[in-house]
């Protein structure tokens, strides 16, 4: 009969599982942190899509609104083109004609004038047949003297010199009423003369105004036209516009659509990769529960110790009245209101400060092969943590996000499953820790359950770089 012999593998093997466990922990972690990235980036993108759609229907929207405007523009100029030609037209004809009527009152000015010089005539005349009736007249009044003398025999020569005296006076009377007449009318021509002369004058500078307007007219006409000509291609360019803003608006409506199908499609690999790394760290886990994994268990070891020496300052603390069980056990966190940052305080913090974190700076430094650690409760709630990173905020989010991180609440997935194994002896995991962003590290977590008197507090955790 053949006898069978019982291969005990090899630690190296198992150690070799747990190392290719922790890098399929690792590397899930690591495709997570992408696609989570991506996804978030994806998920900013959906957000904003109903945004850039209704911009994109906007644009759409006002494109339109310039093509009518455009468009309105074109034929309001066109019009007022047409308008102002009409225009430049009515004040030529309007020049002409008052061309011809200032030439008209020229030539009434011109006929004025004569009608003055022929009055004057009348006026010289008149003055002549004045002096010779004044010579008449004298004559006449010797003629009757030479009568009187004469006696019965100038009778008669006495009467023709009566008749010649009434004569020469009726004649006076006459040439004195044309006198008086002629120089009323030279008055009345002077005055008519001066009002025709200022009425050319007039006409004169209307026509010059009238030439000005025309040539504005025309200038204006010109520019609208050239309005005209760029509104068209205004138009032009608009309508082309119009057509590159639809395709575009087409597009991103396409985008958009693919943008949401690869989002989706970008969950279902988060999902996929968030399960990997989560049962990565299931076998990771029992891997290191074997006790074969020589490189973790002596970091199992030393947190399990640490957890121990913490819950025995804890209860030394409550024994001496230093610290009460509602202290520690203190979930009534109250806010810090510090800018940037969400911090709270509990009844825990000036213990947990003064006791707990000289424990945890023992992890943190140059030469070590731990990164940290840190004690948390079930909240994920951290009172204190190790003097790197309990500095006072600055107000630059960056540093203050790296380096004041207790007083916060950090419950995440590793976190939260350590917590789901309140009743193990301890915890293993594998995650990936990102204090700012772009400063990540892959590191090895050993979480120990906390149970003060009894009852169950958090975790201690102990993180170190395989």
């Amino acid at each position: 009969m053949q006898e069978h012999r019982i291969i005990v593998p090899e630690s190296d093997a198992i150690q070799q599982m747990a190392e290719s466990c922790g890098d399929s922990v690792i590397g899930s972690s690591q495709v997570g942190g992408i696609v989570e990235t991506v996804r978030q980036r994806m998920a900013l993108l959906g957000e904003k899509r109903s945004y850039l759609e209704q911009i994109a229907r906007n644009l759409a929207q006002e494109q339109d609104q310039v093509v009518a405007a455009t468009n309105s523009a074109r034929l309001t100029s066109q019009a007022a083109y047409q308008n102002l030609a009409a225009s430049s037209e009515t004040m030529q004809v309007s020049a002409l004609e008052l061309h011809d009527l200032i030439a008209l009152i020229q030539g009434l000015g011109d006929d004025v004038k004569r009608f003055a010089n022929a009055m004057a005539d009348v006026v010289t005349a008149s003055q002549t047949i004045d002096s010779i009736a004044r010579s008449t007249n004298m004559l006449a009044l010797n003629a009757a003297i030479e009568a009187e003398r004469a006696g019965a025999a100038g009778a008669t020569f006495a009467v023709v010199a009566a008749e010649v005296k009434k004569l020469a006076q009726d004649t006076r009377q006459v040439t004195d009423k044309i006198s008086g007449t002629m120089h009323s009318l030279g008055i009345e021509a002077g005055h008519f003369m001066a009002q025709v002369e200022r009425g050319v004058e007039q006409s004169r500078s209307a026509q010059r105004h009238f030439e000005t307007i025309d040539a504005a007219i025309q200038q204006a006409g010109e520019m609208v036209r050239d309005v005209a000509s760029k509104a068209d291609a205004i138009a032009e360019s608009s309508n082309g516009v119009r057509s590159n803003t639809g395709e575009l608006c087409d597009n991103l409506f396409v985008f958009m659509g693919d943008v949401a199908g690869c989002s989706d499609q970008l969950e279902d690999a988060l999902g996929q990769t968030t399960a990997l790394e989560a049962l990565s760290n299931v076998m990771f886990n029992q891997l290191v529960h074997t006790g074969l994994s020589h490189r973790d268990n002596p970091f199992v070891a030393t947190a399990t110790n640490v957890c121990s020496e913490l819950r025995a300052i804890i209860e030394d603390g409550l024994d001496r009245g230093v610290i009460t069980l509602e202290q520690v056990f203190d979930r009534n966190y109250r806010p810090r209101n510090e800018p940037g940052l969400e911090r709270f305080d509990t009844g825990f913090n000036d213990f947990a400060d003064a006791h707990i974190r000289p424990v945890l700076d023992r992890f943190w430094g140059p030469g070590l092969t731990t990164f940290g650690a840190v004690i948390s409760n079930e909240d994920g709630y951290l009172p204190t943590h190790i003097s790197e990173r309990s500095h006072a905020p600055t107000g630059d989010l960056a540093h203050d996000t790296a380096h004041c991180r207790n007083r916060m609440i950090v419950l995440d997935r590793t976190t939260a499953e350590a917590i789901t194994h309140r009743n193990d002896e301890y915890y293993a995991a594998v995650y990936r820790f990102e204090p700012r962003p772009g400063a990540v590290k892959i590191l090895r977590n050993i979480f120990v359950p906390l149970w003060i008197r009894g009852r169950y507090w958090g975790n201690f955790e102990l993180a170190y770089i395989r």
